[in-house]
Parts: structure tokens; C-alpha cells; sequence
């Protein structure tokens, strides 16, 4: 197996490879989006998968590895992780019907908030090898950019979803059987 650069090893830990990234390509983020809507998403697994690969981003870029071999594969997660979380806000937000949409708010705003330190860690040299995986910073910076615009927006759908379930009135179990013997 060729282990250059864009090579078998290389293009085997790639996300582009993946049929799941190409749920989160731009040009059928739409389409994704409409068609998902009507399948059973599991919001609570998804989004834990998501943040361990934060997580696992942020010990990547911790250690002292070559970039020689990790900058594909750090690319790639920077996109990934920036498509799929800017995908599953926008699914959180056309979504209000959700029965524990607040709690899948919390966790997309936590795990973006990590992506965030992550990304601004490697913007500001805060990694060791952080200048040859940022390279100009373009990339990163837009990321970034990218999730502190849906951090915000988060924010303000947590707030409305948290203020909206004090207002929803609730039917017990109880209640809910009388109504139906009727």
C-alpha cells in the first residue's frame, strides 16, 4: 500500500472516502437535510461521535506528530467536524417538534464550543506543530468563524426551546388516559 501523502494509508484514514461525509457536502446539504427529517436520527449518538472526535482532534494536534503524515487526515477532520456540526444545527433548528431538542442543543453546544477552543488553539500556536497544520490559516480562521456563527445561533435556540418548554403545557399519563377512553 503506497503511504505517500494522498497515497493508501493516507486515503484510507481520509473522511472523503466515507460515505458519510457525502451527507455533508454543500452541494446536497439541502437535500440531506429534507430527506433526514423524515428518517429516525439518533441526535444523542450522533452528536456523542461528534465530540469524541473533537476530542480526538484535539490530542492529534496536542502531541508532537509529523505533519508529514497527520495533515491530510487533520484537514479532513477540520472540514468533517465543521460540516457535520453546522448540518445538525440546522436540523436542531428546523426541527422544533423534537421531545428532547433542548437537551440536543446542549450537547451540539458543547461539543461546538470545543471545536471552537480547538480550532482557536491551533489559529493562535497553542498546539506544538500548530503553524505546519494550520498552514495559512485561511481554513481555520473560516472554521472558526463558521462555529462561532452557529455557537450564536445555538444560544439563541436554547433560550427560545428552554422558554418555550415552560410554556408548553404537559399532559400526564394519567390524563392521557382518560382522553383516549373517550
Amino acid at each position: 500500500m503506497d503511504v505517500r501523502p494522498g497515497g493508501g494509508w493516507a486515503r484510507l484514514y481520509s473522511t472523503e472516502g466515507h460515505a458519510s461525509s457525502r451527507l455533508y457536502d454543500e452541494a446536497i446539504f439541502t437535500d440531506y437535510s429534507i430527506k433526514a427529517m423524515s428518517q429516525m436520527i439518533h441526535y444523542q449518538d450522533d452528536l456523542f461521535s461528534l465530540s469524541v472526535l473533537v476530542k480526538s482532534l484535539d490530542l492529534i494536534l496536542s502531541t508532537e506528530t509529523d505533519p508529514d503524515y497527520f495533515v491530510e487526515r487533520v484537514d479532513g477532520d477540520i472540514a468533517y467536524l465543521d460540516r457535520s456540526l453546522r448540518a445538525f444545527g440546522y436540523l436542531l433548528e428546523q426541527n422544533t417538534l423534537l421531545v428532547e431538542r433542548a437537551e440536543y442543543l446542549k450537547l451540539l453546544e458543547r461539543t461546538v464550543k470545543a471545536f471552537i477552543g480547538t480550532l482557536d488553539r491551533l489559529a493562535g500556536s497553542g498546539y506544538p506543530r500548530a503553524r505546519e497544520y494550520a498552514g495559512d490559516g485561511r481554513r481555520v480562521g473560516s472554521a472558526a468563524a463558521e462555529q462561532k456563527a452557529l455557537l450564536g445561533r445555538l444560544g439563541e435556540l436554547l433560550r427560545s426551546s428552554l422558554a418555550g418548554d415552560a410554556e408548553t403545557d404537559l399532559v400526564s399519563q394519567d390524563e392521557m388516559s382518560e382522553l383516549l377512553k373517550e
